[in-house]
């Protein structure tokens, strides 16, 4: 796969992010939190299950030695995701879609302080000119941190580190349909389970009230984009790809502007400017300082 191929899968994962912004958050007026991510991530599993099959019938590296691996990836993805939609449920679309977007500057800095690695230099150019630009994105203005803030923050900061896993997955093993379906499972498994140890099952009524959410976000929030996320992996850093997804906030404000006509003003043109500036970055890396930057 060339680094132009990749780059254009993890913008296609922010597109699909983007589209999906709107529905994390109305979908919690008919189901519970728990339910939402856990009845997604299923849906979203299982529509990638023939792609993970047919993934499984070609040549690869072994995969002795991974499941620690996966196993933290899982359970990373799985705390992420929670946090984030539960987040949704006690934080408005702007503010979520800015703290977790904080994830393009965590990132670089938890490979740099934890993981040793050492991001090209322009990466931190690209990292901040994005936080700037998702900072306007959501209005150029901070109203004080409620607990759906925080909520999100630490799933940025969840996301982060699941990130890098990743990355470290489908470079050394090569399958990320088969990662992106495990991970998927594993957080539609607990957190259907916890909602109804918490909440009980959602009604029929609720069910058919959101499921149109509920399929959209499966099929494609959940899905498409973490597999097209796991697949540039394989080409990308986790660093280049964390600033690449967070052209959600672009995308999504663009969707707002087609279906709800909702107007770009003055600042959130800037923020989308100087987000499209740091995706334009990390797209031009060169192509072996990124695959040197994800071995060290």
């Amino acid at each position: 796969m060339t680094p132009l191929r990749a780059n254009a899968l993890a913008l296609l994962a922010a597109l699909a992010w983007g589209l999906g912004n709107v529905s994390q958050k109305t979908i919690l007026q008919d189901i519970d939190s728990f339910a939402a991510n856990g009845l997604t991530s299923l849906i979203g599993a299982f529509v990638l299950l023939p792609l993970a099959r047919r993934e499984a019938r070609q040549v690869l590296p072994s995969q002795a030695g991974s499941l620690p691996l996966l196993t933290k990836v899982a359970l990373l993805f799985t705390l992420a995701a929670t946090l984030m939609q539960v987040g949704y449920g006690h934080t408005s679309v702007t503010n979520a879609g800015f703290l977790v977007n904080t994830a393009a500057v965590l990132t670089p800095l938890i490979a740099l302080g934890f993981f040793r690695q050492r991001p090209p230099a322009l990466i931190w150019v690209a990292s901040l000119t994005t936080l700037y630009g998702v900072f306007n994105m959501a209005g150029g203005s901070w109203t004080g941190v409620s607990y759906g803030d925080g909520l999100c923050l630490a799933a940025a900061l969840a996301f982060a580190v699941w990130t890098l896993f990743v990355g470290q997955h489908v470079m050394r093993y090569r399958r990320p349909m088969q990662l992106t379906v495990i991970q998927l499972a594993v957080c539609g498994v607990v957190c259907v389970a916890l909602g109804w140890g918490t909440y009980g099952l959602p009604t029929g009524a609720a069910l058919r009230a959101a499921l149109p959410e509920i399929l959209f976000m499966g099929v494609v929030s959940k899905g498409l984009a973490y597999m097209l996320m796991a697949v540039a992996q394989q080409r990308l850093t986790a660093t280049s790809v964390a600033v690449l997804v967070s052209a959600e906030s672009v995308f999504g404000a663009m969707a707002a502007m087609v279906l709800l006509g909702e107007a770009l003003d003055a600042t959130r043109a800037l923020g989308a400017f100087c987000i499209l500036i740091g995706v334009i970055i990390a797209a031009s890396l060169p192509a072996k300082a990124e695959t040197a930057a994800q071995r060290v």
